[in-house]
């Protein structure tokens, strides 16, 4: 590594980011003018500070050092927009985006290690497949004869949405992917599948502003662009291209089939019909639909009109917390208070999983699990517990 900082890397990786100086100086703590004066070679940055921009852009210490130009590969496509191009996220979206790549990659390490294979559950073929309803009502009776038997062991606790989503999600990562339920910023993703070079699929579900329902409903979505192999960032809920729509129409079908969901409006009583607000209301309480999904559901199903949507859906999205906030009163995550349950699902079942195998043949150690995954030392022993337990069930 080089004395000195490379002063034209500093502009060239920042600018490949897409970042501003402005956000970049925000996230690494260090101020505009500051940061300004490093890139013009007008004053030199600490250690410190040269750390907190490698971390802040994603890149090796090194690659700021030294005369070559990182080249950074591009993002994934953004799918929120009506032609998707490469997406330009905030510093910290690319920081999650990027962690969930490191997880990815960390569990195929370790897969390839230990001679690990996956179970195969669904065999698609990427041509001549049928059309995305059907084939989501192909996939949820293949979710459906897996669950059964095992839905007794698993013991899942919670609602009914909960504990589908706790199923839904051992039927991915059973089958060789990895899904991350963590934080994000809103402004750039509900969620996004990658499938990195050197790691596995990867599905993350942004926990942030929605509800159970709403992550349930954007992990299908998800699941439909890693059926497609198409990596990306996604807004499940404000669909604005073919691809985020027929992702969509897999994902409510897959969750609510249209004979079942159609049922269940029409034995609705008459109070709950009452106004469009109450009966999307009462459409998502008795399906496994966010407010939002159940609301598009009820236009599809001709039961509420185009116009009708757009009306409740500027009232609704006013506040978009309020099916969360609603859900904290009415039904509180039972496991919501243990810790190693909670980063278990932050991380994924499989990568813990991988490395709790890794860990008793001695191929890596506990140090390297809590260095690679960020799984504290202190809840490891319960997160191997949990996800091997989960995993033997789900293997069956």
């Amino acid at each position: 590594m080089g004395a000195e900082p490379n002063i034209r890397a500093l502009k060239s990786v920042r600018e490949q980011r897409g970042f501003e100086i402005a956000e970049v100086a925000a996230f690494a703590a260090i101020s505009p003018d500051r940061l300004d004066s490093f890139e013009k070679g007008e004053r030199d940055p600490s250690r410190k500070q040269l750390e907190k921009l490698a971390s802040t852009y994603g890149v090796p210490l090194y690659s700021l050092f030294g005369d070559a130009i990182p080249n950074l590969p591009p993002l994934p496509q953004d799918f929120r927009k009506p032609n998707p191009t490469e997406a330009s996220l905030s510093p910290s979206g690319v920081k999650t985006l990027l962690a969930s790549e490191r997880i990815s990659e960390f569990a195929k390490q370790l897969a390839v290690q230990l001679d690990y294979s996956p179970a195969s559950l669904v065999s698609l073929s990427r041509t001549k497949r049928p059309t995305f309803a059907k084939l989501a009502s192909e996939l949820r009776a293949t979710f459906d004869a897996w669950l059964a038997p095992r839905t007794k062991d698993f013991a899942f606790s919670g609602t009914s949405e909960q504990r589908f989503m706790s199923a839904f999600r051992l039927f991915f990562e059973v089958q060789g992917g990895v899904l991350n339920v963590n934080v994000a910023p809103t402004d750039d993703y509900m969620g996004f599948y990658v499938e990195p070079d050197a790691g596995l699929p990867t599905i993350f579900v942004n926990r942030v502003v929605s509800s159970k329902k709403a992550q349930l409903f954007t992990l299908a979505h998800e699941y439909a662009h890693s059926l497609n192999g198409q990596d990306g960032i996604s807004n499940p809920f404000r669909p604005r291209n073919a691809i985020e729509r027929s992702c969509n129409v897999f994902a409510a079908e897959f969750l609510a089939p249209m004979a079942s969901f159609t049922n269940v409006v029409e034995r609705l009583t008459k109070t709950q019909r009452s106004d469009v607000s109450s009966f999307i209301n009462a459409a998502a309480s008795n399906t496994l639909l966010s407010k939002h999904a159940a609301a598009i559901r009820l236009v599809e199903a001709d039961f509420i009109t185009q116009a009708q949507l757009q009306s409740w859906r500027k009232i609704f999205s006013a506040n978009p917390r309020s099916e969360k906030d609603e859900e904290k009163e009415q039904a509180p995550d039972s496991a919501g208070g243990q810790p190693h349950a909670k980063r278990l699902g932050e991380l994924g079942h499989l990568p813990v999983y991988l490395a709790k195998q890794a860990v008793e043949q001695q191929i890596i150690d506990s140090f390297d699990v809590a260095d690679s995954l960020g799984l504290s030392l202190s809840l490891q022993p319960k997160a191997f517990s949990l996800a091997e337990r989960r995993f033997e069930i789900a293997l069956r």
